[in-house]
């Protein structure tokens, strides 16, 4: 795997971020601001006819994350591993925020290297801030997760695992692996949390053709399969509990609509965040 066919999304949620005063300006690229004006029409179509749109979704996790996870940080989480971080503007904004915060991000080896050029050459690192190559499907050094967890974190610090944007370009059989690997080597943690986005969807409603037919444009722009992983979201909480994690909670955005400056949908959201403690 290389970051080529997901470039689209790295760059274009890059550019939602900084659009929406979320970023710094060195994280906005010419392909991203092109991307983004290019998708208005469809964006502006979308929320038009279905009440919401993939800048509403895009907002909607990433709000919902970054308060969850101050929220841990506030009560003692010292650590962040951010997998598939991309053009994440979290790393260098927390590290300001929370200046003893550990901050590692983890990218494919291309993307990783872009990224850390690009933080080197704006002198944007925080004090214990680095971005390392990860690929979630290798095992053992230097790649893999579980040599990641045990060697580059520190196992006796409580940690937040991050993979925003990244599950759903998997099979729930792909993905199964990762999670289980994260589960079981958490519990060498004294705690460990993990969060992601899912978009559960039952077969057969309006939602589910709108979503389907959305995430194979996607796909076919971005040369990636992409996937609903759950029917439901007791199906996402039975199956991360399965598995090893033994707390679940699944995130809707109207929870929030009175605590965060996020954008609300017409109908009822299809965006979820999974929250996960080993």
């Amino acid at each position: 795997m290389d970051t080529s066919s997901i470039s689209f999304t790295a760059l274009y949620t890059g550019q939602v971020w900084y659009e929406n005063g979320l970023s710094a300006p060195f994280f906005s690229t010419p392909r991203g601001r092109l991307m983004y004006l290019g998708m208005q029409p469809l964006e502006w179509m979308s929320e038009k006819a279905f009440g919401t749109n993939l800048h509403h979704l895009l907002l909607q996790r990433h709000h919902i994350m970054d308060y969850r996870i101050a929220e841990l940080i506030e009560q003692g989480a010292t650590q962040v591993l951010e997998i598939a971080c991309g053009l994440s503007p979290r790393g260098h904004l927390f590290t300001r925020r929370f200046p003893e915060l550990h901050y590692i991000e983890a990218d494919l080896p291309d993307m990783a290297a872009r990224k850390k050029a690009l933080l080197d050459e704006k002198n944007a690192y925080g004090p214990h801030h680095k971005v390392i190559p990860c690929n979630i499907l290798e095992s053992g050094a230097p790649h893999g997760l579980d040599y990641i967890l045990r060697n580059v974190l520190d196992p006796a610090k409580p940690t937040v695992v991050i993979t925003e944007g990244l599950v759903n370009y998997f099979s729930l059989q792909a993905i199964t692996p990762f999670w289980k690997t994260l589960a079981e080597i958490g519990k060498e943690f004294p705690n460990l949390w993990y969060f992601a986005d899912c978009y559960p969807l039952e077969k057969g409603t309006k939602t589910y053709n709108f979503i389907m037919g959305s995430m194979k444009a996607l796909g076919t722009i971005t040369r990636a399969e992409v996937n609903p992983l759950f029917s439901s979201d007791q199906h996402a909480i039975g199956y991360l509990n399965d598995i090893g994690f033994g707390e679940v909670k699944v995130h809707e955005p109207e929870t929030f609509y009175t605590q965060l400056n996020i954008p609300k949908s017409r109908n009822k959201t299809f965006t979820r965040v999974i929250e996960a403690k080993v």
